[in-house]
This record gives C-alpha cells, structure tokens and sequence, in this order.
C-alpha cells in the first residue's frame, strides 16, 4: 500500500510548462519596475509624490533638497511630512495607529507609506 508513484513524462512537462508561464508572468508584470530600478543613474531625479484624497498635492525632487523641510497637511487628520536630502516620511498623524509614521524614511524608487485615516499617500518613484 505504500507504493511511490513516480513522476511520468507528461507530469514533468506539465510542471515545467506551468513553471514557465508563472516565470513569464512574473517579468511581464514586474519588468518594468525592475529594469528601471536596476538602470537607475545617481543622477537621475528621485521624485517624491504626495496625494491626498486621490490628489495630488506635492511633487517633490528628493535630489535638489538641501535642507530639511516640513510639510503640514490639514484634513479631518493633521499630517505633517518630513523631507531631508534623499528622503521623505511621515514624522506625525494624528492616526491612532500610527502605522504610517512607524513605516519610516522612503529613500529608493517603489517605496510607499500610507495614512488611511488621514487618506493620504506617500510614494518615491
């Protein structure tokens, strides 16, 4: 009764098939971030986008910033933004959970935070 069934031909075949198609799927869908990622130049401009309720409010270049600045957003919530050379987060929300402000600095392309009490987004990109 304890017999091992051995993998057949067209078992084999049908996994390395399924094996490619996830395989392509993943860099059709991926690829682009991914390639502009790794191509990414120092000098290229690393911008930071601010949205709040669904709008865009701030579009920041993180690579011309010379000094630390603040940004206060007013809502049912009172946000405020920190941004330093090369970097942006969440220094304070009123959110009781604060999960945002604990997700801490976004310094590379593809890096999100988000507040959803205060309907706020930022993302590096």
């Amino acid at each position: 009764m304890n017999e091992k069934k051995k993998m057949k031909r067209g078992d084999f075949i049908m996994l390395m098939g399924a094996g490619v198609v996830a395989g392509g799927l993943f860099l059709w869908t991926g690829s682009t971030d991914l390639f502009r990622r790794m191509t990414r130049s120092d000098d290229d401009p690393l911008m930071a986008k601010i949205e709040q309720n669904g709008s865009v409010t701030h579009e920041i270049d993180l690579t011309t910033i010379s000094e630390e600045e603040r940004i206060a957003l007013e809502n049912d919530l009172n946000v405020i933004i920190e941004v330093q050379p090369g970097q942006i987060r969440f220094q304070h929300s009123d959110c009781p959970d604060n999960i945002c402000v604990n997700t801490g600095w976004l310094t590379r392309e593809g890096h999100n935070a988000v507040c959803l009490p205060a309907r706020t987004v930022v993302s590096v990109g």
